[in-house]
């Protein structure tokens, strides 16, 4: 799973990997582990009833027999209907397990607004339709086994009609008939047994069904089989030819026909209304989505030539809104190279403007931030964001613009780690600042798609409408996001 494109998660619910990776892979683990031994056990008392049997009395065997193809009825029939519902209720269930999360991880939207009771009845509906249907798989799994025992004593109770008619015939001895019959019992006891676990594995069957539906799904983005290197060392050199993209065949273009080239070790800032294509266009760098049409290329390689590790090895991306693991703040920085020493940490956090207040904080660098790092500030997350891929060391930077959200005193903390990290690296800038994009190298003015100019500050304010309509717009404020 953890190889699928971003477009592949985008389209489901956190819970809901929660659900099958934990709750259906458990199910299946459990039948796999309590059951397995279980089924082996009853099978040898099976196979060994029907050998006594058969050597005890040929034509009793055949009436001890007639229940399995009743019992292979019942089970098909049952089954199917106990695996069906057993997806529906890990369905519910997984519905159930992303309430709650969507609920924890927005908690102060919850309370804001007051919708504890709201969401209290939203996780009680889906919860209460998993129990309505475990009801009535709880019913399909009694009617299996009952059915299943019936006809399995049923033939118990033919074979001492027969075997009484047989004896008062004096075709066959007392003593034998005791004997067949509890070999008899065996057999239909083993049966009984194998019809319960058959409920098991049909439940664990329709949890794998949901598992395999992840595990099955085709890798959009993968890295070639035969992939070529980047120079070393790379230079940095993004073009972009004829690009053409959409998220889907039958939805609008984002972009269309875009052709241009990041210089080595240039700014270049990107503006547009949002929708425009800003965060697409810097997406198809690190190939989270490829083109439709044209390519993009890294100092002269097609991306989709490159295998994955190398090309998003030496891209960092620093998003607007810092994304931590709820680990310490060593954690999440040593993300960045797993192989980072003490004094690299604490030279990249020193550079991010991160150093002074980690060492203010009661454990230093060995604090935990909490999930998401809700303990600290955007400010502190943004700078530890920053430090992270110092620390990478990438040679192409995606920068969705990090400071836009910040207060002032936090802004140019941040403005001046960024202006550091930006250093001799090809830096792409999602711009929301207009000191952002008066600095940059160059300025790509995106609308609908397409790139409709590009240059300085002062020569598109001069020329360009939707430039000049989107600064003075924002004069005052940010660029749209």
């Amino acid at each position: 799973l953890i190889v699928q494109s971003p477009g592949f998660f985008a389209k489901r619910r956190v819970g809901e990997f929660s659900s099958r990776l934990a709750s259906d892979s458990g199910l299946i683990q459990g039948v796999l582990r309590f059951g397995a031994p279980e089924i082996i056990r009853q099978a040898f008392f099976l196979v060994g009833a029907l050998v006594l049997v058969t050597i005890t009395h040929p034509r009793l065997t055949l009436v001890t027999l007639t229940a399995i193809p009743f019992a292979a009825l019942v089970g098909w029939f049952f089954g199917r209907r106990v695996r069906n519902l057993s997806t529906h209720i890990q369905d519910r269930l997984a519905d159930a397990v992303a309430r709650s999360e969507q609920v924890f991880t927005q908690i102060r939207v919850v309370q804001s607004f007051t919708r504890e009771g709201y969401e209290t009845e939203a996780y009680g509906r889906a919860v209460n339709w998993a129990r309505d249907e475990g009801l009535r798989r709880a019913v399909a799994r009694a009617s299996l086994t009952g059915a299943v025992t019936f006809a399995a004593f049923g033939a118990i109770v033919m074979v001492l009609w027969e075997g009484g008619r047989l004896v008062l015939a004096g075709e066959l001895t007392p003593g034998t008939l005791v004997a067949f019959l509890l070999y008899a019992v065996t057999i239909s006891g083993a049966i009984t047994s194998l019809a319960g676990f058959w409920g098991n594995v049909q439940e664990a069957a329709g949890a794998a069904k949901r598992v395999f539906e992840l595990l099955d799904h085709p890798i959009a983005i993968e890295s070639p089989t035969c992939p070529r290197l980047l120079p070393n060392p790379s230079k940095g050199i993004i073009r972009y030819e004829n690009v053409t993209f959409r998220y889907g065949s039958d939805l609008p273009k984002i972009l269309d026909g875009i052709d241009v080239t990041l210089e080595a070790g240039s700014t270049v800032a990107l503006v547009g209304s949002s929708g425009s294509g800003k965060s697409t266009l810097a997406s198809l760098i690190p190939r989270f989505f490829d083109v439709e049409d044209g390519s993009v290329t890294f100092d002269g390689i097609d991306v989709r030539e490159l295998a994955l590790e190398e090309l998003r090895g030496t891209i960092g991306i620093v998003p607007q809104e810092p994304m931590l693991f709820g680990g310490t703040i060593r954690e999440n920085f040593v993300y960045g190279n797993l192989h980072a020493t003490q004094v690299e940490i604490e030279a990249a956090a020193q550079a991010a403007h991160a150093h002074s207040f980690i060492t203010d904080l009661p454990d230093g660098y060995d604090q935990t931030v909490g999930e998401r790092g809700v303990t600290l500030s955007a400010g502190q997350r943004q700078r530890i964001a920053i430090a992270r891929v110092i620390l990478q060391r990438p040679k192409v930077l995606i920068l969705d613009e990090a400071s836009s959200s910040l207060d002032s005193e936090s802004e140019a903390l941040v403005q001046d780690a960024l202006e550091h990290l930006m250093h001799g690296r090809t830096t792409l800038v999602i711009a929301h600042r207009l000191s952002t994009v008066i600095r940059a190298d160059r300025i790509l003015v995106l609308d609908q798609g397409r790139i409709v100019d590009q240059g300085s500050h002062l020569d598109l304010l001069d020329r360009n409408d939707v430039y000049d309509r989107l600064y003075r717009r924002q004069l005052h404020g940010v660029f749209a996001s």
